[in-house]
């Protein structure tokens, strides 16, 4: 314990950026794919499916988290 809070006293890192980068991912996939992947499973959301507007959402929510990612990695 000791040496874990020496580390992190010595880099200094910013909480607030962490928790952006670690929960943005998660939210966009909660917000994009996550009902797209319910109105293929729920059997009472069949008939939202098939719609052109379901590709859009998929296809907007991987740009999403493609690009926090590129941010995490660049």
């Amino acid at each position: 314990m000791l040496i874990t809070t020496w580390i992190v006293a010595t880099l200094n890192p910013s909480i607030l950026g962490m928790i952006e980068t670690l929960g943005g991912p998660i939210i966009a996939m909660i917000l994009f794919l996550m009902p797209m992947y319910a109105i293929q499973k729920v059997p009472a959301m069949r008939k939202y499916s098939g719609h052109i507007s379901n590709v859009f959402v998929v296809i907007m929510g991987l740009i999403a988290i493609s690009a926090i990612f590129y941010s995490l990695f660049s």
